[in-house]
């Protein structure tokens, strides 16, 4: 693959940031930032930026672009009468990417002083305009439901897996917050990008399908790309952005929300969403995830009384319509533990 020159990634990154990108133009954007520390918290500083403005948005983008020229003629000496299509094409994409420093600093200073303005007129909008949003929830134990949204898009929702989702998608955003595991089909709009908000992180989707696993309770989150493109961004406790990640197909991304690290790495998709055809089948997973995931299936706790029980990986397939003491069964194949249940408690004990 041929890396694009600098002209490309500068025109690259404002489309990203006006949503309006494509997927090749996402994947060379993607190879440009993976080549160097630099290129990607080049990329952070301007997305945080460009976040900053849109936080701020009671100026018009017409009164913005007044504010900017008027600014970038004290500093660069630009002609009154010149006007920002008077530049060369190069020099438009960088005035853009300025124009979001230049519009950020006028926000920041204006919010200062008219801090209470803008609280009621933020009051004053969600009076009149009011967001309602359905919550839907499967209990641990149930069974896999799907939810069809107002766009067309599909979400299928594992066991212990609350959506909360609008009625309508409203303005230029479709924004959804999940907590536990589903399965996304999101109809395609690259006027109208699709978010899923999770704990510390969200997606933002350019009409795709993917397997996500992030419940609030646990210390990690899977997002698993099967067709499309996605960006994930992640946050530290605070809120503020510590990373960014662009996922083509194939790819799996792992998020640790304690330490802030991720990592990528390639695997067979189809693993991560048999739970939607009443399966679940495990590669060389460890025994203490697997426990994890039957907990949730069947409303159970299980209880490891061996540490050393915990990291053993094993490799299966069964169904879900199975009891859960013929999965323990077929999991044990080589009677390494044994097991006593008593109601929804679980002990495992090694042999």
């Amino acid at each position: 693959m041929d890396m694009p020159d600098i002209n490309d990634i500068e025109i690259y990154i404002v489309r990203y940031l006006h949503k309006e990108i494509t997927e090749e133009e996402l994947r060379m954007l993607d190879s440009w930032l993976q080549e160097t520390p630099e290129n990607m918290n080049e990329f952070i500083r301007l997305k945080v930026t460009h976040d900053m403005i849109r936080g701020h948005r009671l100026m018009s983008d017409e009164e913005i672009d007044r504010k900017w020229q008027k600014m970038m003629r004290k500093t660069t000496g630009m002609a009154a009468s010149q006007s920002i299509s008077d530049l060369p094409k190069r020099k438009i994409w960088q005035s853009k990417l300025l124009q979001y420093a230049a519009a950020a600093m006028i926000a920041v200073i204006i919010s200062f002083g008219a801090g209470n303005y803008f609280g009621k007129y933020a009051r004053h909008v969600a009076e009149i305009r009011p967001v309602t949003y359905n919550e839907i929830s499967v209990p641990r134990g149930g069974k896999p439901n799907a939810v069809h949204l107002s766009d067309g898009s599909v979400v299928r929702l594992n066991a212990a897996t609350t959506l909360r989702y609008p009625s309508d998608f409203e303005g230029d955003l479709r924004e959804v917050y999940l907590d536990g595991e589903a399965y996304f089909e999101v109809a395609k709009n690259e006027e109208k990008p699709f978010t899923v908000r999770l704990k510390q992180q969200h997606i933002t989707v350019y009409g795709t399908s993917f397997n996500v696993e992030a419940y609030h309770n646990e210390s990690y989150s899977i997002v698993t790309l099967q067709e499309g493109s996605v960006s994930l961004e992640f946050s530290d406790k605070s809120g503020l952005e510590t990373n960014h990640l662009l996922l083509i197909p194939g790819q799996q991304a792992h998020f640790d929300r304690i330490t802030g690290k991720m990592s990528v790495t390639h695997v067979d998709t189809s693993l991560s969403n048999t739970w939607m055809n009443g399966e679940y089948k495990f590669k060389n997973e460890p025994l203490m995830l697997i426990f994890k995931r039957l907990e949730k299936y069947y409303d159970v706790t299980v209880h490891l009384e061996d540490e050393k029980l915990k990291n053993i990986c094993y490799t299966g397939t069964f169904s879900l319509r199975q009891n859960i003491r013929d999965v323990l069964r077929i999991i044990n194949h080589e009677n390494q533990f044994h097991f006593q249940q008593t109601g929804n408690e679980i002990h495992i004990k090694s042999k």
